[in-house]
């Protein structure tokens, strides 16, 4: 196993691409507020992950075929949700960034023998 090519790496990875197609549905259910007959639609992908975590089955093969779904709900999208959400979204992919920038500077840390 590669030092870039690694489960928390792919994780990471797999979690911004996840960030990045729900800050695009909840774009699209801002802009469909108005829209008769347009239904809130989401993205799953944390139960997912929560399911393999408990199983001990987490592994760089298994992070990379995870895939996210989205889900049609029964109601239509209400804008104050909406705004929640990417927030809550947008603290998320903070939180990976440092994560991720935090992987790599130990990695050149580890090489280099030098920190900073």
């Amino acid at each position: 196993m590669s030092l870039i090519d690694s489960t928390h790496t792919n994780l990471l990875e797999k979690m911004m691409d996840v960030y990045a197609l729900r800050n695009k549905i909840t774009a699209t259910n801002v802009a469909n507020l108005d829209t008769p007959g347009y239904n809130k639609a989401s993205v799953k992908f944390e139960d997912q992950l929560a399911q393999k975590l408990e199983s001990g089955q987490m592994h760089s093969g298994v992070v990379k075929d995870m895939n996210p779904s989205i889900e049609v709900g029964d109601k239509k999208p209400i804008l104050e949700d909406e705004l929640l959400e990417m927030a809550d979204t947008q603290i998320r992919v903070q939180l990976a960034t440092r994560a991720l920038r935090h992987n790599f500077d130990q990695i050149r840390t580890g090489i280099t023998g030098r920190t900073g």
